[in-house]
């Protein structure tokens, strides 16, 4: 079973191009990596556990209800204080980060039939969530969980060295990054095996699986979804499938 941890939020995407101006419409959808991922994986036939922070209000319901409608088993955690968080994706990028910053550490239950513990970067980015999701992981550890991580880095998400968190629990068993990321934090690509043992590098219309035995390109298709292929991988994998014919399955689709 794929345990996720991470954010869902309102994803704001603009629907035609142009400056900002009142000319530009967006379109709302639940989002966030963690929320996108957990509902590829479950496509992909795993059996997934989401646990993110939304907060009491339309669009926390909105998203709660959503997830009811997928496969998903909902570990959605709800804020009474904080709103649900925003991301705005335009000609620029704009975050609001409400209630999933105060991600709380979840109980036993979470862990229950789990076999895989991913995690999006976001919860690493600020405290109180910081806090509760290195309790999340240790906890994974302890029960001998494969761990996974989406290095979806953004600057305007984070306040410390995302690194230095994470590094205590180098190296991850899997690991998604992108050129910008990548970029961002500094790190060139023989560099990535110190963060994973296995390794999805989306470059262009392209990923490469890098491993300790074997590095290989692999086309996407045209307006392929990075996050997307990533969940179904996950979900290949917690179904017994090897990294190699997971990611061809990920990347038809299946």
């Amino acid at each position: 079973m794929l345990l996720v941890a991470g954010e869902a939020l309102v994803e704001l995407r603009s629907e035609n191009e142009g400056p900002f101006s009142e000319e530009l419409r967006f379109g709302p959808r639940p989002g966030g990596a963690a929320y996108r991922e957990a509902l590829a994986g479950a496509g992909a036939g795993a059996r997934v556990r989401l646990l993110a922070r939304v907060g009491r209000d339309a669009a926390g319901s909105w998203i709660r209800r959503a997830l009811a409608e997928t496969p998903v088993e909902n570990a959605l955690q709800e804020d009474a204080h904080h709103p649900t968080s925003l991301l705005l994706l335009g000609p620029d990028t704009l975050i609001y980060r409400g209630a999933d910053a105060y991600l709380e550490a979840p109980g036993e239950a979470f862990f229950e039939g789990g076999t895989m513990l991913h995690l999006t970067a976001w919860p690493f980015g600020l405290d109180p969530g910081r806090t509760h999701v290195i309790q999340t992981v240790r906890e994974g550890i302890r029960r001998a969980l494969s761990l996974s991580l989406d290095l979806n880095y953004h600057p305007r998400a984070f306040r410390g060295d995302l690194l230095e968190v994470i590094r205590p629990f180098m190296p991850f068993s899997y690991l998604k990054v992108d050129e910008e990321a990548a970029r961002l934090l500094g790190l060139k690509p023989g560099e990535l095996f110190q963060l994973a043992g296995t390794v999805l590098y989306f470059r262009g219309d392209k990923v490469r699986l890098l491993s300790l035995m074997d590095e290989e390109d692999y086309p996407l298709p045209e307006d392929a979804d990075p996050e997307a292929i990533y969940g179904r991988f996950l979900g290949q994998l917690v179904q017994g499938a090897e990294a190699p014919e997971a990611i061809k399955a990920a990347i038809a689709g299946e």
